[in-house]
């Protein structure tokens, strides 16, 4: 797998990117002293001494001793802090929200979970009253909101400030205020959940498109280290895709890029018209799931059905699901392959609902796609399992802090780009 080329900065990056450059040599190889800092990223001793300054009154560097005096004045060491530092995460889901404290070690050291409960069935919803159908949409919004409240208060009582916090959701995107114009699993719509959430702190708050986190967190941190393109794909309650393009995110111009969910499967497709649920998503989505589920006599949990369900049954020897979960890999496949024949990325990251059948579904996709088309690219599974959303909304908060994702690196080595001043 071919490594992308190392970018050059800008004038106006340069500053950040070399002090990135410091942060990743002082990640890898420990405690250094500038003359050693300069040596190893070819910065000039002018550039280190005002880098290293500015890192140490961010307190991203902290000094860590002395070198030992062979008899001139003793050198200082620097270190790396990122163990002092957090970032928030949440990923919003249909049934549940999940948060985590990362911190500029990439280490995990916080998690909590709220359950929103079992939200009115689409038959529940129709029948019920307007009040009560923002009791049940406002529910999960302020579930959401008190949990990023928790994360930065337990930040705070850990004494490692939060400096940042992403969220992750099943919905459009609009950036960069954060608003969420569409997201049909929650009933919210052109919702202000950035807002919502900057009201709450005063960190930088970045919103994004789940499948669009999952891509980013994989390209700097997981399986796309090294590539200049990707797709990631998220199957949970609706089907998504994020798009890595020449080494950056791709939105599109409505920041609908990657709803894959509205793919047109057959000729059929255009008999119908698709509101919230597009026609791919109709069949492989939860709503479609639980109710195939419902027509065969499979056992339909509270929640619904997902492809994770279906494909868990199926593993366990359920002739009905195998024959479920079959169909859903035909359908995925399908849109793996226009995915692939339009933007031909060097690799294609499967997450969620596939991560746990990872061993079978991701060979059933090569399969399928082999011989079909051009250039079948390397499937395989998130790196980060069932983290991978938060790793990756983790990472864009990161990302806000200071320009640059101190703990996020893509490259074969974990060596940033870098230029010399």
């Amino acid at each position: 797998m071919p490594k992308r080329e190392r970018s050059t900065a800008t004038t106006s990056t340069l500053a950040r990117v070399n002090q990135t450059a410091i942060i990743e040599a002082l990640r890898s190889q420990g405690a250094l002293s500038r003359q050693q800092l300069g040596e190893l990223t070819g910065l000039s001793p002018a550039t280190i001494n005002r880098l290293t300054a500015a890192l140490i009154d961010e307190g991203a560097v902290v000094q860590a001793g002395q070198v030992p005096s062979t008899g001139g004045r003793p050198a200082v060491l620097l270190r790396y802090a990122g163990g002092s530092r957090v970032v928030a995460a949440i990923q919003v889901r249909a049934d549940r929200a999940s948060g985590i404290l990362v911190d500029f070690d990439g280490t995990i050291v916080v998690r909590r979970e709220v359950d929103f409960g079992p939200r009115l069935s689409r038959q529940d919803a129709g029948g019920a009253d307007a009040a009560e159908r923002d009791r049940d949409r406002n529910a999960r919004l302020e579930k959401t909101l008190e949990l990023l409240d928790e994360l930065l208060a337990t930040a705070v009582t850990m004494g490692t400030p939060c400096l940042a916090a992403g969220v992750a959701v099943p919905g459009v995107v609009q950036h960069p205020d954060g608003r969420v114009s569409r997201m049909p699993e929650l009933d919210w719509s052109d919702l202000p959940l950035g807002q919502l959430l900057r009201e709450r702190t005063t960190i930088p708050i970045v919103v994004e498109n789940d499948a669009n986190a999952l891509a980013f967190g994989e390209f700097h941190r997981g399986a796309g280290r090294g590539v200049d393109s990707l797709v990631a794909l998220v199957l949970e309650n609706g089907l998504g895709a994020g798009i890595i393009t020449n080494g950056q995110l791709h939105r599109g111009a409505r920041a609908e890029a990657g709803e894959i969910g509205y793919l047109l499967m057959d000729r059929f497709s255009l008999s119908r018209s698709y509101s919230d649920f597009g026609d791919l998503e109709d069949r492989v989505g939860s709503i479609a799931l639980t109710r195939r589920a419902r027509e065969c006599g499979l056992p339909v949990p509270e929640r619904g059905v997902t492809a994770e369900y279906v494909f868990t049954l199926a593993n366990d020897g359920n002739a009905t699901a195998a024959g479920i979960a079959e169909e859903i890999l035909d359908m995925v496949a399908i849109a793996v392959g226009a995915m692939v024949v339009i933007l031909d990325p060097e690799l294609v990251v499967v997450g969620s609902s596939f991560v746990g059948s990872a061993e079978t579904v991701i060979p059933a996709i090569q399969e399928r796609l082999s011989g079909r088309i051009t250039g079948v690219p390397p499937v395989v599974a998130a790196v980060h399992r069932k983290d991978a959303v938060l790793i990756g909304a983790a990472e864009l908060a990161a990302a806000e802090v200071n320009g640059f994702a101190y703990f996020a690196s893509n490259s074969g080595t974990g060596a940033p780009a870098q230029a010399t001043a």
